[in-house]
């Protein structure tokens, strides 16, 4: 019965996360503007969809993956203002939820993980309310030591595939503070593996950084 009610408490308490981190960002991102961080991928997610590439067709300054995801978003939901907003509300939302669950992880009760979270969601993407590399790839950042931390306390195969994945895309977003942080991440990986013996982790985190960067060679080569 216990277990229910709290199932039950939990379920709600991510609802109203989700509401929450998408409405602040939402709202937060059409409060006003900046001529020339608000504006920087909207222009470049469009062009991609009009079958132009960065680097390619186009000069970035900065890495390519916010372009590929504005264009993406923009496919399914139009190109326009909120749609673009809706892209780092989005990022909010899977930022959020990814901070309640390893509060929960760690047993921290229910209710000081909502409220954690939720001051998390007002301070996390509306400081922007649009997408911004910097953003991306700190909270790219963010999400991979959070595999990180829950691959060596659960030993789980998931989180080592993950944990390359989302350094990559920091890394594509902006390299600074992605290279920081993938060199963190590995001297704490050599520490572990050193102490602990244990080194099971390597070959699927290899496996999948082998996979997302030939993919991407091969993504490059076709466009």
């Amino acid at each position: 019965m216990k277990n229910n009610i709290l199932i039950h408490k939990e379920k709600i308490v991510i609802f109203f996360i989700f509401l929450f981190s998408l409405l602040i960002n939402q709202y937060y991102g059409n409060k006003g503007i900046f001529p020339i961080d608000s504006f920087a991928h909207f222009d470049t997610g469009y062009k991609i969809l009009l079958g132009e590439h960065p680097f390619k067709d186009y000069w970035a300054v900065s890495g390519p993956v916010i372009d590929y995801f504005q264009a993406i978003f923009f496919y399914f939901f139009g190109i326009n203002w909120q749609s673009y907003i809706f892209h780092a509300s989005i990022f909010n939302f899977i930022l959020s939820l990814s901070t309640y669950l390893v509060l929960r992880e760690f047993k921290l009760d229910l209710y000081y993980s909502f409220f954690y979270t939720i001051f998390f969601s007002i301070l996390a993407y509306p400081s922007s309310g649009t997408p911004f590399p910097d953003h991306h790839s700190a909270f790219f950042s963010l999400l991979a030591i959070y595999c990180l931390i829950l691959g060596i306390k659960n030993e789980k195969n998931w989180h080592w595939i993950m944990l390359p994945i989302l350094l990559v895309f920091s890394f594509l977003s902006k390299q600074v503070p992605a290279t920081y942080v993938i060199i963190s991440v590995f001297l704490v990986l050599v520490i572990f593996s050193t102490l602990k013996n244990k080194y099971y982790w390597f070959k699927y985190s290899f496996l999948s950084f082998f996979l997302l960067i030939s993919f991407i060679l091969i993504f490059g080569k076709i466009v």
